[in-house]
């Protein structure tokens, strides 16, 4: 059985309120120990001293009737379960004993006559009712702070039902929607409830459902130009073949082309590496990954708009084209995320090759509206080794690798090792 966020947040209050409680309860148990059991000893002390005082004339007389009905007296005091009254030679000249008790306290007093101790009187007093009064205290404590514990969960429950898991819920129900209906679905916008990190969370989701959303209308619009393109030429050559040809790999080109740096797009790229990795596999060939992306591109969009962002994406497709071979394959993936993939490639040549594209980035003039943008990039090298079982593994290992340089400072790139890169990031 699966609980919901607001149920867990009330048990997890619950129980820091029982814990807690429960540390309280000792506390004030053992602070209230202390006075009752120091008002006990001083009631039992004054007992014993007021019947040693009573004792004194009947000891010196040797008065034993007298003496048992003291003993007896004070039998009857509350908690007082045991009496003894001795001369001074130890003799017990009257005894009695009221209850049974599970612990006591004895209290002792010397008998004085004529300034000289002539017996002894020593009374036991039952600390049951004091046992019994501390354990009320610590079960009174603890239901006290259980019922806060579920008044304040309960609190908790309704404040974040509204607050945190509705909307948590709301965006994954709309997630749910899009992946059960395919990706050119395009959910709604959600409504922005708050300012705080959910709110954020929702105002990114429905970012992203806009851009995905412009990026079906530009595709479809591209499909259906292409589409067009394809009739009138079918209908202008009358069925020639060679031109159907042509334009069947116009719509073939346009579907698995860039539309921004004209490069191989992700599509283009991921069914390429997937044939190149098989083949490297069963021919024990080498093939290299190298993985890019720009750094900080958002700050570039942000202070000088889109279109200076557009522009350096271009400038960068155009600079990749004339650092590949024909043999390479060039794409850019989504974003500012470039890759290449190297074929008959050795490491030490796929980072001659990272070395030489930085270098041109480096030394590139990126001019935008008359602005001079200084661009640097971060990547990540990998090549396929046998226990790379899939393609997968090879981009996730180029991925690593991208992720270790940008977090040494970017600027630079990693070579992807399976022990050193694992190493380093298991430190960071």
């Amino acid at each position: 059985m699966q609980f919901g966020l607001s149920v867990k947040l009330m048990g997890y209050v619950m129980a820091g309120v029982l814990i807690t409680s429960a540390g309280i309860g000792v506390v004030r148990v053992n602070n209230e120990r202390g006075p009752l059991s120091e008002m006990i000893g001083k009631a039992g002390q004054s007992v014993a001293n007021a019947t040693a005082s009573g004792a004194a004339s009947l000891i010196a007389g040797y008065d034993y009737g007298n003496l048992e009905i003291l003993a007896e007296n004070v039998s009857q005091q509350a908690n007082v379960i045991h009496v003894m009254i001795r001369n001074q030679s130890e003799r017990v000249m009257a005894q009695t004993t009221s209850e049974q008790a599970a612990s006591f306290k004895r209290f002792e007093s010397p008998v004085m006559f004529n300034g000289e101790a002539i017996g002894s009187v020593a009374i036991d007093v039952s600390t049951d009712s004091l046992e019994n009064a501390l354990n009320a205290l610590y079960w009174r404590v603890f239901f006290e702070q259980l019922i806060f514990g579920a008044i304040l969960g309960l609190i908790v429950y309704f404040f974040t039902a509204r607050g945190i898991v509705s909307p948590i819920r709301n965006l994954t129900m709309a997630m749910e929607e899009a992946v059960e209906k395919g990706g050119a679905f395009v959910s709604r916008d959600l409504k922005v409830r708050s300012q705080d990190e959910v709110g954020r969370l929702v105002t990114v989701f429905n970012a992203l459902n806009k851009s995905l959303a412009s990026y079906h209308h530009t595709l479809k619009g591209k499909i259906d130009f292409a589409n067009q393109e394809l009739r009138e030429k079918n209908n202008q050559l009358g069925g020639r073949t060679q031109e159907l040809e042509r334009a069947l790999e116009l719509v073939n080109t346009m579907a698995t082309t860039d539309w921004l740096t004209e490069l191989p797009n992700r599509r283009k790229f991921d069914e390429t590496l997937s044939r190149m990795f098989h083949q490297s596999e069963r021919f024990s060939e080498e093939i290299t990954l190298v993985l890019f992306d720009i750094d900080r591109f958002k700050l570039i969009n942000d202070t000088y708009g889109h279109g200076a962002g557009d522009q350096v994406l271009r400038d960068i497709g155009t600079l990749l084209r004339l650092h590949v071979r024909k043999s390479d394959l060039p794409a850019r993936l989504g974003g500012d995320e470039f890759g290449v993939l190297l074929y008959h490639t050795s490491i030490d040549q796929a980072e001659i090759f990272i070395e030489k594209l930085m270098d041109g980035v480096r030394t590139q003039v990126f001019d935008y509206d008359g602005f001079q943008l200084k661009i640097g990039i971060s990547g990540g090298v990998a090549q396929y080794i046998k226990p790379m079982t899939t393609p997968q593994a090879l981009y996730h290992a180029a991925d690593m690798a991208l992720y270790q340089a940008k977090k040494e400072g970017r600027g630079r790139y990693k070579v992807y090792s399976e022990s050193n890169l694992s190493q380093e990031l298991a430190a960071s």
